[in-house]
């Protein structure tokens, strides 16, 4: 794991903004694919890049607002433009990019002539490419982290959110490497990649069988149901807790409710 800074054209990066932006490239190399059938998606690179930047902003507003370390309120000397309109300003939540895409995907589609529901399909393999991407910072960065395991766990270096936690609950000694954790983010990125390629597929051009808007809603509804099973094995301290329950699972117990009442009113259609 690496949790040093990058610098990149002048400009500093954790390691976490190093491999979203692979991640980013990826997401386009994705959506070029599934947009091969899409004519209509003319500047679709402009159109990516728009959808992309609503979503990392999603996920930071629910960072912001469900987050326990985190306030909607800026911090001191922090303005409330750079603190919302920046996409390196804070923290990301990952559903908040999910919630968020119907409305990012609807105003990078704007003048292409393309439906909501189709401009989704389209857009879902890209959205949980950059997903699993952002896990895998996620695990480089030591961040998002499992419960303690001796069995199933892998340890992280000093200075990484890992070994801060445990050194200041007595844990380990300063200096030294974190106890194992389970690798929460190695596990979702691998199951987050899955459904990218599931979508991927419903997205060839000889797939009949598909239906408008059908193959986001499944994606979101699945990924909803692992993140809500996940997150009874995540350890980090940064989520916020409500009724026994993380922010995460209360958001995708809505989010799968949407979905399920979406695929059954596409069903009587």
């Amino acid at each position: 794991m690496y949790h040093h800074d990058f610098e990149l054209l002048g400009h500093s990066l954790s390691i976490w903004n190093a491999t979203f932006l692979a991640a980013a490239l990826a997401g386009y190399v994705a959506l070029r694919f599934a947009a091969t059938a899409e004519p209509r998606l003319n500047f679709l690179a402009l159109r990516y890049l728009a959808s992309l930047y609503l979503m990392v902003l999603g996920a930071q507003l629910f960072a912001y607002a469900f987050d326990s370390n985190t306030s909607l309120r800026p911090p001191f000397g922090s303005g409330y433009a750079s603190y919302y309109l920046s996409p390196l300003a804070g923290p990301k939540t990952l559903l908040g990019a999910i919630v968020v895409a119907p409305l990012a995907v609807a105003v990078a589609a704007i003048g292409s002539r393309l439906s909501l529901a189709r401009a989704l399909d389209v857009w879902t393999p890209a959205l949980f490419v950059v997903t699993a991407g952002a896990r895998i910072g996620c695990l480089l960065q030591g961040c998002c982290y499992g419960v303690r395991s001796d069995w199933a766990g892998i340890s992280f270096p000093a200075g990484s959110p890992v070994y801060y936690e445990q050194l200041r609950a007595g844990l380990i000694a300063e200096g030294s490497p974190s106890l194992g954790v389970v690798p929460t983010q190695a596990i979702e990125a691998a199951f987050v990649s899955m459904i990218a390629m599931v979508a991927a597929d419903q997205r060839r051009a000889d797939r009949t069988d598909r239906r408008d808007g059908e193959a986001f809603t499944l994606a979101v509804a699945a990924y909803s149901v692992f993140r809500f099973a996940i997150e009874f094995v995540r350890g980090d301290m940064e989520r916020g807790i409500y009724a026994a329950l993380a922010t995460s699972q209360w958001i995708a117990l809505v989010v799968v409710a949407a979905a399920m009442a979406a695929l059954r009113r596409r069903a009587r259609a």
